[in-house]
């Protein structure tokens, strides 16, 4: 029975049919009035109008606040007090930027002022740890497509920084000469040797960009700048000036290395030789003139950006265009240490200036021949020859008969005494010393005895004697100059960029005195014969009708190689008596010596007399 109450209308009418159902379906028969409902809704909760709330329901909320606030907490104390100091540096940092500023190399000038390399306008891709060098045009048109930025922030490609890059005027012509500038590699600066580089950085490698890097290298500058949240410079805090390399002024001419460059690939490609050298010299001076090798590479490619693939390519070359022949090739000297050998005869006494040799056409040590070359070439033989008839017509039996007489170890010791089988010092890296043979060199590396055919063809520049196409040259310059043998030099002074000279370069000598005038004269005698009629020397006969009068000096060479051609040497002087230059040519495997390397020596010195007049 319903307990009375008060009428609780419409809703607790249907709670009470409700329930009253549920029973009536429980019993499986028709409720009675003695049926007890228990109201879904109490007088009590009606009354506050909400359902009863358990006490997990009304306390998840303010948990959860308090959960969130120690949090909240937790973090501050991390920044506020554990990252703190790390925090306010980074928010300073994102605030007050050092941007820096780099400094353009030196510029290179030859002698007489010419550009041999400058700096043009340029930046420093920087994306990440990766840098590159791009030139204006490049890096304007990746800014316009919005690939990247000048700004602090990168773009898709990076950010820039104002740069320079090097432009080398003349290309190959002066590729081994002046080498070239890349980046510093990883390596290099973990090495410990390179502690004022950063990475982007360039370096210089090979000739005078490497030679001469601690004064070509500038010093970087930098700007302390305010940026807002997007990177962009809001104000200057302060700048540290960047401070330009030195510039270095060259004893080059220009002119006369094009000149050298353009004869001496001409020969090369012409008759298919695997590759040649030219120096020129003043004898005067030591100074270096012209300085070549070819095959070459254009050292701009490089600065523009060769591929490492391209870059392998082009070491591993088998022509070998990184190759500077001219201070790095060792060959065998040929008839152009006969000279030596002529000087350590007559100054060891061993021969006198009056002694002869029969030219017999060959001679024998047992069964090994040692021919002179004119009677191989023609069959014919020369008759009775002095120290001047034998340089003039480079008389093969003539020398071996001097070797004989001299033995290798005077030979030798005259040999380095005259700048041969020890590095000159020129200001280039790569420098070769060559080798001048001894008995103990041959037991020691080849497990030989030296045999008396060692020295005959000693005598004549052959066997084991190696030398540098620099070395011949410095040889010629000293017998020129009648008896001073300086060290080949290329840089004359160093300037700074207010004008200022920082440092000179004045001529060093190596050797003097160390040979009698009287001797000198004889073989002066014998270099100057061999450029006229009936001498070696044939291209050069008519060159004093061409040129006033002037008479030169030379030595031709024909070096045996084994398994291939000979190398072809010539080496010229001139004028005569007072010379002003002395040109070496060297044609690997070209042939004989007068016919291959002589034409191009004349072709450049009729070139550079005639640009005098």
């Amino acid at each position: 029975m319903v307990k009375k109450g008060k009428n609780l209308g419409k809703i607790l009418s249907e709670a009470i049919w409700i329930q009253k159902s549920r029973a009536f379906r429980l019993s499986g028969k028709e409720a009675t009035d003695s049926f007890e409902v228990t109201p879904l809704l109490t007088e009590q909760s009606v009354e506050k109008g909400r359902r009863p709330v358990s006490f997990w329901r009304l306390s998840f909320f303010p948990l959860v606040l308090i959960l969130v606030i120690v949090i909240i907490f937790a973090r501050l104390f991390v920044l506020q007090i554990i990252q703190g100091k790390e925090s306010r540096q980074r928010s300073e940092n994102n605030r007050i930027l050092l941007r820096p500023i780099h400094a353009p190399r030196g510029v290179v000038f030859d002698r007489n002022g010419k550009f041999l390399a400058r700096n043009t306008a340029g930046f420093r891709l920087v994306k990440g740890t990766e840098v590159k060098v791009l030139d204006r045009d490049t890096a304007l048109a990746l800014e316009s497509q919005g690939l990247v930025t000048e700004g602090i922030e990168e773009g898709e490609l990076g950010r820039l920084e104002i740069d320079s890059v090097r432009q080398y005027i003349q290309g190959p012509q002066t590729v081994h000469l002046l080498g070239y500038v890349s980046q510093i590699s990883q390596e290099e600066l973990e090495s410990g040797n390179f502690a004022n580089y950063s990475v982007g950085d360039r370096i210089g490698r090979l000739g005078i960009e490497e030679f001469y890097e601690k004064y070509l290298r500038g010093t970087d500058g930098a700007e302390l700048v305010e940026v807002d949240a997007l990177g962009e410079k809001l104000r200057l805090l302060g700048e540290r000036k960047p401070k330009a390399g030195d510039n270095l002024y060259l004893a080059i001419d220009i002119d006369l290395q094009k000149k050298m460059f353009e004869t001496l690939k001409a020969q090369v490609e012409k008759i298919g030789s695997s590759g040649g050298t030219a120096i020129a010299q003043n004898p005067q001076t030591g100074e270096i003139l012209g300085l070549v090798s070819v095959p070459a590479f254009d050292n701009n490619q490089i600065i523009k950006g060769m591929s490492q693939e391209n870059f392998t390519k082009l070491v591993s070359d088998p022509q070998k265009p990184m190759f500077d022949r001219a201070i790095g090739g060792t060959y065998p000297p040929g008839s152009i240490f006969k000279m030596v050998s002529a000087l350590a005869g007559l100054e060891s006494g061993k021969i006198l200036p009056s002694t002869q040799f029969e030219d017999t056409g060959e001679i024998f040590l047992g069964e090994y021949r040692f021919p002179n070359w004119y009677y191989v070439s023609y069959g014919k033989k020369e008759g009775m020859l002095d120290i001047v008839g034998a340089i003039r017509r480079s008389n093969d039996i003539f020398f071996y008969r001097v070797g004989q007489v001299v033995g290798e170890e005077i030979l030798g010791r005259w040999a380095k005494k005259l700048g041969l089988g020890e590095k000159l010092g020129i200001d280039l890296p790569g420098e070769e010393s060559g080798l001048v043979p001894t008995r103990e060199w041959k037991e020691k590396v080849k497990g030989e005895i030296w045999l008396p055919g060692n020295t005959l063809h000693m005598a004549i520049g052959q066997g084991d004697v190696l030398a540098t196409p620099l070395q011949l040259t410095n040889l010629t310059s000293f017998v020129a100059n009648s008896g001073t043998l300086f060290v080949p030099h290329l840089a004359t002074r160093i300037v700074d960029q207010e004008g200022k000279v920082s440092k000179s370069f004045g001529s060093e000598i190596l050797a003097q005195n160390i040979v009698s005038r009287g001797n000198l004269d004889l073989v002066r005698t014998g270099l100057k014969l061999a450029c006229g009629e009936g001498g070696t020397g044939w291209p050069f006969f008519d060159f004093a009708k061409k040129h006033d009068g002037m008479m030169v000096g030379c030595k031709t060479g024909t070096a045996e190689f084994a398994g291939n051609e000979p190398h072809a040497w010539f080496t010229v002087f001139a004028p005569f008596d007072n010379p002003k230059i002395a040109l070496t040519i060297l044609i690997e495997n070209g042939g004989e010596g007068s016919s291959i390397a002589g034409p191009v020596a004349r072709e450049i010195l009729d070139w550079y007399f005639q640009k005098e007049k």
